[in-house]
């Protein structure tokens, strides 16, 4: 039961880390609604006279710019720290996990598991105590690894799948010396399990910097309830490389009242301290 609980955990990290797949289509695509939308006044941070530019030729500077973000590296290796808390009624558990992830151009990524830590407890009256009695005991840790595919290369699904969505330009901020547009989307189908969100791009580079996801049609029914929010943050590093800093997501499970599933899972992945064409080191990352 307890991998039950764990895979409840890591359903959601899997399907918003698929949510970041990529390809050349929208710069073919000709025909959909934003092709006649308004034009919007977007000023130049580097001359005085200021360019018009349309909700379209946005979202394709930034499909231009997702494809930059790595700046021609072929691997990047990272740590990755999840933390999942599953909430029952009257318990909880916090499951924090590190991860050694090695990825490259080809597709190939390996996942190296380095260590784990269980906590869990109990609720006794209005504070939470921890659970000395648990009948389930926590294994023995055992350094595991997995293959993956990668998204090295690839961007995110909403502007892979461009006509798929509407979207619709909300804000335009000045930052220092550029401008932060936020840009929301919607599936225009009703029946398609598809999020919704809402997306800034820094117009620098025409980069992500943040993103939020909701699922008005919810992809997994038979086991969840209702997913509450998935966000992910961008960060550039001091190469210019441009990575995924943190991820966020929370979700309502169904069949809580039997007090076998938890009610509630919610979690973050953070990664860091990332270094580029290293290679592949199997004294680290064990035979490929």
């Amino acid at each position: 039961m307890k991998n039950l609980f764990r895979t409840c955990g890591l359903l959601l990290l899997t399907g918003a880390l698929a949510l970041s797949v990529g390809s050349d289509a929208l710069a073919q695509s000709q025909s959909d609604s934003t092709y006649f939308m308004p034009r919007y006044q977007v000023r130049d941070t580097t001359e005085v006279e200021s360019t018009e530019m349309t909700l379209r030729e946005i979202i394709e500077r930034c499909v231009e710019g997702e494809k930059s973000k790595l700046m021609g590296h072929t691997d990047m290796t990272y740590n990755a720290t999840i933390r999942t808390i599953i909430e029952f009624k009257n318990k909880k558990e916090f499951m924090d996990e590190f991860y050694r992830v090695y990825e490259e151009d080809s597709g190939f990524v390996r996942f190296v598991n380095v260590d784990e830590i269980h906590t869990k407890l109990k609720r006794d009256g209005d504070q939470w105590v921890p659970d000395e009695k648990d009948d389930e005991e926590d294994p023995e840790f055992e350094e595991e690894s997995f293959s993956a595919g990668s998204d090295f290369n690839d961007i995110p699904f909403f502007l892979e799948e461009f006509r798929e969505f509407d979207f619709e330009l909300l804000e335009r901020n000045l930052l220092e010396d550029r401008v932060i547009f936020k840009i929301q989307f919607e599936p225009k189908s009703d029946f398609k399990p598809l999020p919704s969100g809402t997306v800034y791009v820094d117009t620098e580079r025409f980069r992500i910097i943040h993103e939020e996801f909701r699922f008005d049609n919810n992809p997994f029914p038979l086991l969840v309830g209702k997913i509450n929010r998935v966000s992910r943050h961008w960060k550039e590093l001091p190469g210019g490389e441009w990575v995924t800093h943190k991820l966020l997501f929370d979700m309502d499970l169904k069949g809580s009242w039997t007090g076998v599933i938890p009610k509630k899972v919610s979690g973050v992945i953070i990664q860091s301290d990332y270094v580029f064409d290293q290679g592949y080191d199997e004294r680290v990352l064990g035979a490929r």
